[in-house]
């Protein structure tokens, strides 16, 4: 089992606006529901992730694991005459081992006998593919290597925004009437929109995601759709990040519950996919997420006037599930147990290790577990008898958990990875290493920075970044210090993953040749057990990657006006909000719990000012003017359409160097007279921001936000 630090609170709840009004300021007409009316609940869970048998420490004690949840689960129906079941996706993909062995078909064995009434999908169901995909939900025999059967899902499953291009109509169904009570409750699924950049572009072949603005469109439609058909309760399932914090919920949820109309018939907005927690109205709409790993479940209270169908009032409680003093559900004990039975290799020990082999900085750095991958991969047999690769890189968001302190085993390496990618073994030249390296740093498809520094094997490199991407790699060579030559074929072993291109690594695509070969759990075991013979399991930081930041080279002409870092500008704008409440844990990956300023990074991001990349904040590096203005925007209630914004941005003759993700936000503050040209008529959005340009910058935004 793992064990993992999540944040979390027993029990939080939130009414209605109306209602919260008159617990404290007295009646202001009656908002509680007449005695007629009838109470539904809704309970439901996200992101679950197959983690059937794993312990997650939630404020220093243990919560989780199926057994566990399903008590909580069965309780809280039993409490209630009217209630449903639901997920709201990522219920499957990148699962612990108990399940991933058998392509999740324990996990949804488990929902099955749970009693599920619904679920919506989330971007990890579409991991191994369409034809999986199906699989799991309609039953049938699952593609990869045929040795699985799925029953099928026996709860049905709804999704709106994800098309089939070779039909133009939904992958399934795009919503399903449930009838409790007498009351008819609908469900729209939808799921993050960011699902292409995040799985194989293999697992979304033959399927489109739809826009924003065509997703608010698909709601409204179907919402329409069961309007008329007599349903007026209507929740969406919507895989969709969302956080809420000192009463107020952000996120792409949100972002959602503001696009549609403010008399939608829509109610309630379940979100999930950040692994956060959500418990607020945003335009009327109630908006939930229970964390992930089933550390914790959502109850939603809906009182129906069973007349018209209109919800009357609508709460919600989000509830950990502690472990101590709850006895575990047989049947789901029983899951679990016919998995290990028919896997006994997943409590055999490989090996120990002292704790020291973990992931910690992997999106920015080198890291102990990343170079043990990396050199697993570079040493696997494609059966081509050919010795060694030359190279070997492992993306870091392909490295899902860290090795334990103690006994290793199976199931612990198969944590680590756990998508059963296959290793790919490419023709790559000096030259396009070196592009691979510079789009570490590169841009998403939506603009926002992608910072995933890749873990290696076979050579070193030297990064400043106080250059440009395409200058950034200063030195690169072979480990023994022989310069890599541009003109020169090397072979290298990446994961199916990137050979396609994800993670935008697109000059793999373009690689020489490409040889498909083993399972990279199967690699990373076998070098294992082959290595470190059962005993202790070792792998530190080499220095393969070096000067990951600022150049320690001093400028010729003294430095008047240092760039603060995103950190410091972080600091200082909670300082000055006087945003004192300590989070219980750092929010990023990268993001030390010691560090002077990982109370202020947490707070920002609770806050809903910050999001990070990839799970990570790069809190040393230089913070640029459209990040800075990214971040002080959402102080600010001017909203501006796109279409103005464009016109704004587009009165700088630097204005198409703005990042698209950071238009909108420039506009708001040049609207509001809070940023202006860096010189001339230029913007400079990438240019980094001084310790007083910062601080006359957040104090305009924090006083336009007080007006």
């Amino acid at each position: 089992m793992s064990w993992k630090k999540v944040l979390g609170k027993s029990t939080i709840r939130v009414a209605t606006t109306a209602l919260l009004l008159s617990q404290l300021f007295g009646a202001v007409g009656s908002v509680s529901a007449a005695s007629s009316d009838v109470e539904v609940h809704l309970i439901g869970i996200n992101d679950l992730h197959g983690q059937l048998d794993t312990t997650s420490m939630v404020s220093d004690k243990k919560a989780g694991t199926a057994p566990i949840l399903a008590t909580y689960l069965k309780e809280a129906q039993a409490k209630y005459e009217n209630s449903l079941l639901f997920h709201n996706g990522d219920s499957v993909g990148a699962s612990a081992p108990v399940s991933s062995l058998d392509r999740d078909e324990p996990t949804l064995e488990w929902m099955n006998m749970m009693g599920f009434d619904v679920g919506s999908l989330g971007n990890h169901e579409f991991d191994q593919g369409i034809a999986a995909l199906k699989a799991q939900i309609f039953g049938g025999l699952d593609p990869k290597e045929g040795k699985v059967t799925h029953a099928g899902a026996k709860f049905d499953y709804v999704n709106a925004n994800v098309i089939e291009t070779s039909t133009g109509k939904p992958l399934i169904k795009p919503y399903v009437v449930k009838e409790v009570g007498g009351v008819k409750v609908g469900f729209i699924g939808l799921v993050t929109k960011a699902t292409p950049s995040k799985v194989s572009p293999a697992g979304t072949a033959g399927v489109r995601f739809l826009s924003a603005e065509e997703e608010v469109e698909a709601v409204n439609k179907y919402a329409k759709e069961l309007q008329d058909q007599g349903v007026e309760t209507i929740i969406v399932l919507a895989h969709d990040p969302a956080t809420t914090k000192d009463g107020v919920t952000t996120g792409e949820a949100a972002d959602l519950a503001k696009a549609l109309p403010a008399d939608s018939p829509v109610d309630v907005i379940v979100a999930g996919d950040n692994h956060a927690l959500a418990n607020g109205e945003v335009n009327g709409k109630l908006i939930v997420q229970a964390y992930s790993y089933g550390t914790a479940f959502e109850d939603i209270k809906l009182m129906v006037d069973p007349t018209t169908g209109d919800v009357t009032e609508k709460s919600a409680t989000v509830t950990t599930t502690y472990q101590e003093g709850v006895k575990e559900d047989p049947e789901s004990l029983a899951i679990i147990k016919k998995s290990l039975d028919k896997h006994p290799e997943l409590t055999k020990p490989v090996g120990t290790t002292d704790g020291s082999v973990t992931r910690t900085d992997a999106y920015n750095n080198e890291a102990p577990l990343g170079n043990l991958i990396a050199d697993a991969m570079r040493q696997a047999d494609f059966g081509d008898k050919a010795s060694a690769a030359d190279f070997a890189f492992m993306n870091p968001g392909g490295i899902r958990a860290d090795l334990p302190k103690g006994d290793v085993t199976f199931a612990d390496l198969a944590k680590i990875q756990p998508f059963g990618n296959t290793l790919v073994k490419l023709e790559l030249t000096g030259e396009q290493i070196q592009t691979l390296l510079q789009q570490q740093w590169g841009t998403n498809a939506d603009g926002t920075p992608n910072t995933k520094t890749l873990q290696i094997s076979g050579l070193k490199y030297t990064a400043d970044f106080n250059k440009p991407v395409a200058e950034r790699v200063t030195s690169l060579t072979l480990e023994d210090g022989t310069p890599i030559d541009p003109g020169k074929t090397y072979t290298a072993v990446v994961n199916n993953f990137m050979a396609a291109g994800g993670d935008n690594y697109t000059v793999l695509v373009d690689a020489k040749s490409s040889l498909a070969g083993p399972i990279d759990l199967d690699v990373f075991y076998q070098y294992i057990v082959d290595t470190f013979k059962g005993g202790a399991i070792q792998a530190k930081t080499e220095g393969r990657i070096t000067n990951l930041g600022a150049s320690t080279e001093q400028p010729e002409t003294p430095v008047t006006t240092e760039v603060i870092s995103r950190a410091e500008f972080v600091s200082a704008l909670v300082d000055m909000l006087k945003l004192n409440e300590v989070a219980a844990a750092p929010a990023f990956k990268d993001v030390a719990a010691d560090a002077a300023y990982a109370d202020a990074i947490a707070e920002a991001a609770h806050a809903g000012f910050i999001q990070g990349y990839g799970g990570n904040f790069n809190p040393d590096r230089d913070i640029t003017r459209e990040e800075a203005a990214t971040i002080l925007a959402k102080l600010l209630n001017n909203p501006v359409s796109d279409k103005n914004a464009a016109t704004i941005i587009a009165g700088f003759e630097d204005g198409k160097t703005v990042s698209a993700y950071a238009v909108k936000s420039m506009a708001k503050l040049i609207d509001k007279g809070i940023l202006s040209a860096a010189e001339k008529n230029l913007l400079q959005p990438k240019q980094g921001l001084s310790n007083n340009d910062a601080k006359a910058l957040i104090q305009k935004a924090v006083a336009a936000k007080a007006s």
